[in-house]
């Protein structure tokens, strides 16, 4: 892998973190609202809140950026039991 890859590949990483960073902020602030009030309603209204502003974020964040990802088709990583490695 060269370096240009190892560049896209570190910042595709560091967006899908950033991105279940702000999710999980938003998920804890749900959490708070539901014990302060002890309403049902506003946990699932938070939590399917969260999953439609998080969804579109996350497939975005797919097209734009996992095949950075994804391992290249013609390589395989060495193991210490291959025969000819």
């Amino acid at each position: 892998m060269n370096a240009i890859d190892q560049q896209k590949r570190k910042d595709a990483i560091k967006g899908l973190i950033n991105i279940a960073i702000l999710e999980g902020f938003v998920l804890v602030a749900v959490i708070a609202v539901y014990f302060y009030t002890n309403s049902a309603t506003l946990l699932i209204g938070g939590v399917l809140g969260s999953t439609l502003l998080f969804g579109p974020l996350f497939l975005r964040w797919a097209r734009a950026h996992g095949a950075a990802v994804m391992p290249k088709p013609n390589s395989k990583p060495k193991s210490s039991g291959d025969a000819d490695g």
